[in-house]
This record gives C-alpha cells, structure tokens and sequence, in this order.
C-alpha cells in the first residue's frame, strides 16, 4: 500500500486462489515428470489455465484509496476514479461506485461480514423465537464499514470540479499475460487432442 489510503481486498477468496495456484505448480511439476507427449501437454494447458483463473478472480481483484482517486482492480478491467466524480458508494450484490455517467462494481470486496459460529447461532436462535418477542432485525450485510469509509473519502478528498478530471478503464498488463496465456494453453490442448 505506498501512498495509498486503504486496499481492500478478497479475504477466503484471495487465500484460496492462492492455494489452487500452489496446488496448480505442485500438479504441473508432477505431469512434468510421470507423462509424456499429448498427455503431458494437456495437463500441463489445464494447469495453467486454473492458474490463470484463480489470478484473475482470487488474487487480483482489489480496491485501493489514492489520495487522488479510487482504483479499482476487477478482474479484467482496472478502473480509476478520481474523488471528485463518485456520488455514492452502495451496496447491491456487490459494492457499487456510482458516478453521474457510470457505475463500477467492486469484485474485491466481501458481499457480507464474517461471523463467528457463535453469531450464526445467536441468529438461529433468534429466527426460532416467538413473532410478538423483540428481535434486533438489521441484517448483517456487507462490511458497512469499508463503504462508510470510501464515502468518507469521497467527500472530504474531493477537490475541484468534475469538468477538469475524468475517469478511465484500462486493462493492465498483468491481464493481458494471463489472457494470452490462457489462450496459448487451450490452443495446445486443441491441437494436442485433435493429433
């Protein structure tokens, strides 16, 4: 996080992409040395195309506060909002920055707040009680916070007018690699299985 405000990303999502890329090399290490020719290579293309998957949905995605603009990292496209042109910061089924022209969901952050084993409990318990007895009914969505936080953000960082800042979608680098590679592996698969 240099010069950043936050990075918010995927917390069991990112751990598991990160796993399945582990277990992807161990996999693709072990092909390399018990098989040989179509085999290998068809092995070898599923391998990569699971790396290149688990990169692009578990690892990547985030959304990062810059002192200038909110960046947000899906997995295909990375969008860069300056402060100034968000209006709200919502939650549907995933967050949403809303701008006057467009809004940009957010792959990065959790859909609802961990809970404990004890709170799911407590919930259970709850949903079986009597309907006349009092029940605190406010769901427990999305980590409220970190949206309450990027609207914060959005309103005090906000300096200038929305005419001299745009916002722009791009593709990085880093995609276009496992793009690419994707493609290259299932090529390999095809022509290795039509051989």
């Amino acid at each position: 996080m240099t010069n950043g405000l936050g990075t918010y990303r995927l917390g069991a999502g990112r751990a598991v992409g990160w796993w399945i890329i582990a277990l992807m090399a161990l996999m693709a290490g072990s092909s390399l040395v018990t098989q040989t020719g179509s085999n290998r290579i068809i092995s070898l293309g599923l391998c990569v195309l699971v790396v290149c998957a688990s990169y692009l949905l578990g690892v990547r995605p985030a959304v990062m506060e810059f002192p200038d603009a909110l960046r947000v990292l899906n997995p295909i496209r990375t969008v860069h909002i300056p402060w100034s042109l968000i209006t709200e910061v919502r939650v549907k089924d995933v967050v949403i920055v809303d701008t006057a022209t467009s809004h940009t969901r957010c792959y990065a952050l959790p859909r609802r707040e961990r809970r404990s084993a004890a709170a799911a409990m407590n919930s259970a318990i709850n949903a079986r009680m009597p309907s006349n007895a009092r029940i605190d009914s406010t769901p427990t969505n999305m980590s409220r916070s970190v949206v309450d936080l990027i609207n914060d953000h959005a309103q005090s960082l906000s300096v200038g007018s929305s005419a001299d800042v745009k916002q722009s979608r791009t593709v990085d680098r880093d995609v276009v690699v496992a793009l690419v590679t994707s493609a290259v592996a299932l090529l390999s698969i095809g022509a290795s299985l039509w051989a």
